[in-house]
């Protein structure tokens, strides 16, 4: 007799994280015809903690460094954070895959008629890891991380937006 399997996982939402992106995205060229690199710093934003009272501000340097695959419209995302608590510091390093639609396309250019998008108007997904000396957070270092994104467009400008959970 064979048992049943183990119930499937559960996410946690444990997160937000909205990184704001400089309008001075560079294009550093191509791989080949149909793959180019980007360097997109990120100019400031939060990642707030759900469960806790704990917000820790993004702060430079950090900078999304994506390559865009024109024959897929998919962007290969890699992303590296840093940013700060009241009681420590936080680096935050994730990859991902964002299949690049019409509203993405203005919202990474920065084009003036850019808009919000909401979570699922996109396949945008993204898996993260954390190191921090926060004492608080430490648990976060040994989570598997995931996100679901999404454009923010606001008087900020334009950010990145995950909401964050934890496999359990």
């Amino acid at each position: 007799m064979t048992s049943a399997p183990d119930p499937a996982p559960n996410l946690q939402h444990v997160a937000t994280l909205r990184a704001y992106i400089s309008p001075e995205v560079v294009n550093v060229g191509s791989r080949s015809t149909e793959h180019d690199r980007f360097i997109a710093p990120v100019i400031g934003g939060f990642f707030k903690l759900t469960t806790k009272d704990i917000e820790a501000e993004i702060i430079p340097p950090g900078a999304d460094w994506p390559i865009a695959d024109s024959s897929t419209g998919h962007a290969y995302l890699d992303v590296r954070l840093r940013a700060k608590t009241t009681e420590g510091e936080l680096y935050i390093q994730y990859t991902g895959v964002l299949k690049m639609n019409e509203a993405a396309t203005k919202a990474f250019s920065g084009a003036h008629d850019a808009k919000s998008t909401n979570f699922g108007d996109a396949s945008w997904f993204t898996r993260l890891t954390v190191e921090t000396s926060d004492t608080r957070l430490k648990w976060l270092e040994t989570s598997l991380l995931v996100g679901q994104g999404r454009w923010h467009v606001d008087e900020t400008g334009t950010a990145a937006e995950y909401m964050v959970y934890k496999l359990c």
